[in-house]
């Protein structure tokens, strides 16, 4: 069975819980706080030419700018494939 309480014990009680459960979040809020850094501190620091880094240029040429309406556009290879099978493909089709 379960004793009931005076209402002066349950406050009681109920403050411990209370401080209890506060301090274990601190607890962790500090822990996760440290950790993070720790991990600051020991990671290695970035380095001054990253090759990842999309801020960078590329050494791609530059897209040509659209022909304007009436303008002939230079040439496209468009040339349709050759239906004598004559092809060499390395996809180990028939």
């Amino acid at each position: 069975m379960v004793k009931q309480l005076t209402p002066r014990a349950r406050d009681a009680a109920q403050r411990k819980v209370n401080r209890i459960t506060v301090g274990i979040i601190a607890a962790s809020i500090a822990a996760t706080a440290g950790i993070g850094a720790g991990i600051a501190v020991a990671a290695a620091p970035p380095k001054q030419n990253n090759k990842t880094d999309y801020g960078q240029k590329t050494k791609t040429k530059p897209a040509t700018k659209p022909a304007k309406a009436g303008q002939a556009q230079p040439p496209v290879n468009n040339k349709p494939e050759s239906s004598s099978g004559d092809e060499k493909t390395t996809s180990g089709g028939s």
